[in-house]
């Protein structure tokens, strides 16, 4: 017998905005259906995940309009299925080292034959080149900020009560820009830039047909990311919430 509050229970209390609204609360609605299915393994979704997504850019990679659509929506589930393999494990209560090591590893896949397709699929139609260093610069991005969200970067915040004058004026001049940065991530959620609005980028950018601007999108928010975090981290400031 499913237990329902244990359903509940399995979903992240604190994940990012887009697997909130909408990835983990369909993952948390598929949850009762294999929750006590015996050969159905938390490993096992994040297989099924990586072979969606295999198949999501099979779709992408040919370059045409309506398989565009047709891999964006998948790229949907993809993100369900990843949210759904760490609420099993938290239902059954059966996380593991090699559990989370290779829900990591098969991200780290997804996202290289994501942009690799993406890139493909439009050079194959438009023969453009320049989208080849795009998605390079963009999966670099990806990666990049992976690391800082995740592994985290070991920075000690600068202690506030030392430097006085200029120094003091310069700290508080950065504390309002942050605050300000702050306030827009808020408020703007999906800049947040976690994997499920990643994905929701994609989708978005493949149903209007504009991988270009995608790759744009992701190398200004990445630049911005590579030099906001480490900042704020730095001086003392919690950069997501």
């Amino acid at each position: 017998m499913v237990d329902k509050e244990k359903i509940k229970d399995a979903k992240k209390k604190k994940d990012g905005w887009w697997a909130s609204l909408f990835s983990g609360t369909v993952a948390n609605l598929i949850l009762p259906f294999i929750a006590d299915v015996t050969w159905i393994t938390p490993n096992l979704v994040t297989t099924f995940s990586l072979a969606l997504c295999f198949v999501a850019c099979f779709y992408i990679a040919s370059g045409e309009y309506f398989n565009l659509i047709i891999g964006g929506i998948l790229v949907q589930f993809v993100f369900v299925f990843d949210c759904l393999d760490g609420q099993l494990a938290r239902y059954r209560n059966a996380s593991s080292n090699f559990g989370a090591w290779y829900d990591r590893v098969t991200d780290r896949v997804k996202d290289f034959i994501l942009y690799f397709s993406l890139a493909w699929g439009h050079f194959v139609i438009y023969e453009n080149w320049i989208i080849w260093p795009l998605a390079m610069t963009s999966l670099f991005f990806v990666y990049l900020f992976d690391y800082y969200v995740n592994q985290d970067i070991k920075l000690e915040a600068r202690d506030k009560r030392h430097g006085a004058g200029d120094k003091k004026k310069n700290f508080y001049l950065l504390n309002i820009i942050f605050s300000v940065g702050e306030k827009v991530y808020q408020s703007i959620p999906v800049l947040q830039f976690h994997i499920g609005e990643q994905y929701l980028f994609i989708t978005l950018f493949l149903i209007f047909n504009k991988i270009i601007c995608l790759f744009y999108t992701v190398i200004i928010l990445g630049i911005f990311y590579a030099f906001y975090w480490p900042f704020s981290k730095y001086y003392g400031r919690k950069p997501i919430n």
